[in-house]
């Protein structure tokens, strides 16, 4: 059910956008085809709004600009489509409301803010409820990866080091292990992967996570700068 409700708000949120146009006056299939024609800005939205993630903050609100000004304009053109060819309202009949900017982006908040939130939300419960299931020694082990400290990788073998004082050997390979993983893992080295949430101070070479030191190579080294954060202590912020 938790993975529908994205799919629901975009009814719900249609139904409300539709009422909002009826609310203006417009009849009933007016405003359901006024949704339908308000579409393609929100389908738009959907797509690259995830992608404008970034580390640099003034590329992503100029990006984020960039986007809604693109968007902004297709919805008008959209609208102008929808009364002057289906409704067969000329030019100087068209409503101001409908067709200022700040409505638009009012619309289409309305649709996609919550919407983001619910899947953003669900997601994050989504990757961080399962539990890890498999073969240390012939045995079966399950382990909730919030209790994971760190693995590492020793020739053909994969220890994993728990909070409590455990190790627990696999055969899987640290690429399997990586690629499984949920965000809170990273790789810092071609032999080890480190839950960001147990590492209690970092240098530009090593981290600590309890009484361990592991190294961090070359290659991973601004990602670490990164996820990990510094203070002028190189203990690690907290969480």
């Amino acid at each position: 059910m938790k993975q529908n409700l994205p799919l629901l708000w975009g009814f719900v949120s249609a139904i409300l956008i539709a009422l909002l146009f009826g609310a203006l006056g417009y009849a009933c299939d007016q405003a359901i085809l006024l949704t339908v024609f308000f579409m393609p800005g929100v389908l738009i939205l959907r797509y690259f709004v995830p992608q404008l993630s970034t580390d640099n903050r003034t590329g992503r609100i100029s990006d984020t600009l960039y986007l809604l000004a693109a968007v902004v304009v297709i919805e008008y053109l959209a609208l102008i489509f929808g009364h002057r060819v289906v409704f067969d309202i000329p030019p100087d009949n068209l409503p101001g409301t409908v067709f200022n900017p700040l409505f638009i982006l009012l619309l289409l908040a309305l649709y996609i803010v919550p919407e983001q939130f619910i899947e953003r939300h669900f997601a994050q419960q989504h990757l961080y409820d399962h539990r890890l299931t498999f073969i240390s020694d012939r045995r079966k082990v399950t382990l909730d990866p919030g209790e994971i400290l760190y693995l590492e990788s020793n020739d053909d073998e994969v220890w994993i080091h728990t909070a409590e004082g455990g190790a627990y050997r696999t055969k899987r390979r640290i690429s399997q292990w990586e690629a499984q993983l949920d965000p809170r893992f990273l790789r810092v080295h071609r032999s080890y992967i480190v839950n960001t949430e147990r590492v209690e101070a970092w240098r530009p070479t090593r981290l600590r996570i309890g009484e361990t030191e592991i190294e961090v190579s070359r290659k991973y080294k601004e990602e670490v700068r990164r996820r990990c954060g510094q203070s002028s202590d190189g203990e690690a912020p907290h969480k």
